[in-house]
């Protein structure tokens, strides 16, 4: 071991002109794309397609977006009846983080055909949970798009300039789905997982926000962002209008990292600036938004989160 590392910094040292350098990894098992992966996530095993890297960051993290699982706990205790929507659902993988913690009513929502195939399959395990295909966006509406990622990660990107790659995509906004289901008052959790897309959904939610107050927990990925030409700050700023008080960040790998309120807009412009994808150290932030009225539940989910990243930083010193 010791001879591999001084090779490895021996081959660093000579690449590192050429800007290339030798990265230990994680280690992963390798599978076909066309294989399928038996994933165990909480205390359930779902199956993920070859193709979708999903199973991998299972894999090689453990606590990957774990927080979405005491959150809903949290959640529950202080409203017994809660139910939760997961958008942007690709295979359930959240779907099993969420009912691991609290066997709450769960309406799950994805667009893409081979991720929502898988879906409905890994959802037959759960009692209480439904699955609908679509698309969601700022406003109900049929855009040219291209469709990049299809079939694991779904990324819609509006007015492809390729006639060949572009195709009519149609987009729901959320409000005008939600009133549809029944018993939609009850949904105090909304989780969101879009490709870019999470802030235009959230614009499209506003009556739906205004009437429920959800704890609402969404990736802010500006590269993706970028993409679509998605600014996302102003969103932000507009959940202050709607109530919303209090704001915590999560890095990509589930690590709590901080919080703000959101009325402090000079600090959640460093975050925006900061997390900015490949240039940071931080490539996306997830985000978990608080009402004003579950002031209570960010006290909890705070003292929660900074009681586990603690233990980490005494064994680092």
């Amino acid at each position: 071991m010791h001879l591999l590392h001084n090779l490895r910094n021996s081959l660093n040292w000579l690449a590192s002109p050429l800007g290339f350098a030798i990265q230990r990894t994680r280690k992963t098992k390798w599978h076909l794309p066309n294989s399928i992966i038996d994933t165990k996530i909480g205390r359930f095993v779902i199956q993920v397609p070859g193709v979708n890297p999903v199973f991998s960051y299972y894999e090689t993290n453990l606590e990957f977006v774990s927080q979405i699982g005491r959150l809903t706990s949290l959640v529950r205790k202080k409203y017994p009846a809660m139910a939760a929507i997961d958008i942007g659902a690709n295979v359930g993988d959240t779907a099993c983080i969420i009912k691991t913690a609290e066997d709450v009513p769960l309406l799950c929502i994805e667009g893409d055909d081979k991720s929502f195939e898988f879906l409905q399959k890994n959802l037959a395990q759960f009692q209480n949970a439904s699955a609908h295909k679509l698309f969601l966006g700022e406003r109900t509406d049929t855009i040219s798009a291209s469709l990049a990622c299809a079939g694991w990660n779904a990324t819609i990107l509006p007015g492809s300039a390729s006639a060949s790659t572009s195709k009519s995509v149609k987009l729901m906004r959320f409000d005008d789905f939600i009133v549809t289901q029944p018993g939609w008052e009850n949904y105090k959790l909304v989780k969101i997982d879009t490709e870019g897309f999470d802030c235009a959904i959230l614009r499209g939610s506003t009556k739906f926000i205004r009437q429920v107050a959800p704890v609402i927990f969404f990736e802010y990925n500006r590269q993706s962002m970028e993409l679509i030409g998605e600014p996302g700050i102003d969103t932000l700023f507009q959940l202050a209008e709607l109530g919303y008080s209090r704001i915590t960040f999560h890095d990509a790998r589930g690590r709590f990292v901080g919080t703000a309120t959101l009325s402090d807009r000079e600090t959640i412009q460093d975050w925006h600036d900061y997390a900015d994808g490949k240039n940071s150290e931080i490539y996306y932030l997830d985000i978990t938004v608080f009402h004003e009225r579950d002031n209570d539940v960010a006290q909890e989910y705070l003292a929660a989160e900074r009681a586990r990243r603690r233990p980490t930083i005494a064994a680092a010193k």
